[in-house]
């Protein structure tokens, strides 16, 4: 018979097998990991409300702005000005409203806009929007402010003669806002007060201005003609701003003065009624005064006098 071959015995490596861990180290490992996630979590939680929390106690002041002389721009910029006057008027955009939030004072804002006009003066828009955002910044109104921004209309002015919104809103400026500010015994104010008339008149022969800034301009120098002008105003300046906060400001504004300006109409229209019932019948109920409507006789009907 022929032989079988031996059977030649198989090692097997069970290290691997053995090293394997079981159920219970493997638990401990996935715990592990879980703790370490929570706790990176909860680290990086931790920080980011430190650095908040130390943001926050930042002096406004501290969130500036710098923009580099016209000069440096212009050579920086390769040719590109209108881009770098869009780039800076954007960063203008950002620190307002961050200011605003922040009730800081805003004192980078005028140069950083007049670096933006100096750059690109053809940007028609940023003269009204600049205007406004120099006066309306969540700050108290002030004269350096008023002219500032007068300073800025005065140039647009010059290069679109033929916009009537800069004249407008430089009136009111002059009309309203600085003599409010000033008081009536600053010796600017008679001058102000002229300039201001005549930048509303030339504003109401410009192509585009509204039917009503004619009429307007006749009486503005009266107490009706100078709330109007200014609910007008604000409601040009809400129409031209892009900024919320801005809008936000002037909205406010408006209120209180269509309220106050409600307030005089109702009060001079009791003033009237008063008048009409001290010429009919003084000596009887106000109720009898209005069903009776006016004398037909004069005083000859109280007096007994016979009529003429």
């Amino acid at each position: 018979m022929p032989r079988l071959p031996k059977r030649i015995p198989i090692q097997v490596n069970d290290s691997r097998l053995r090293s394997s861990p079981g159920p219970s180290v493997r638990a401990t490992t996935w715990a592990a990991l879980a703790i370490g996630a929570v706790a990176t979590i909860a680290l990086t939680r931790a920080a980011r409300l430190s650095t908040r929390a130390q943001s926050e106690s930042w002096p406004p002041d501290d969130d500036s702005l710098y923009a580099p002389r016209v000069e440096a721009i212009r050579f920086l910029s390769l040719g590109h000005h209108e881009m770098a006057a869009d780039l800076l008027a954007a960063r203008a955009n950002v620190y307002f409203g961050g200011q605003i939030s922040a009730h800081g004072s805003q004192r980078w804002l005028e140069q950083t806009l007049t670096t933006a006009i100096d750059l690109d003066p053809q940007f028609h828009r940023l003269y009204l929007r600049a205007a406004a955002m120099l006066v309306y910044n969540g700050q108290a109104f002030s004269i350096e402010s008023l002219l500032a921004a007068n300073h800025i209309l005065e140039r647009g002015q010059k290069l679109f003669s033929g916009d009537w919104e800069l004249p407008f809103q430089r009136g009111f400026n002059l009309l309203f806002e600085l003599p409010k500010i000033a008081g009536e015994d600053d010796p600017r104010v008679p001058d102000w007060r002229q300039e201001g008339v005549d930048a509303l008149r030339q504003a109401t022969v410009l192509e585009g201005a509204p039917p009503w800034l004619a009429n307007l301009a006749a009486r503005m120098l009266t107490k009706q003609g100078s709330d109007e002008l200014a609910i007008r105003h604000l409601e040009r300046t809400f129409a031209v701003t892009g900024n919320e906060e801005t809008r936000a400001e002037i909205a406010r504004r408006l209120t209180e003065l269509r309220g106050h300006a409600r307030a005089s109409e109702l009060q001079d229209e009791l003033n009237r009624l008063g008048a009409e019932i001290q010429a009919r019948y003084p000596y009887a109920p106000e109720a009898f005064s209005l069903v009776a409507g006016p004398r037909k006789f004069g005083d000859a009907a109280r007096t007994g006098a016979p009529a003429p």
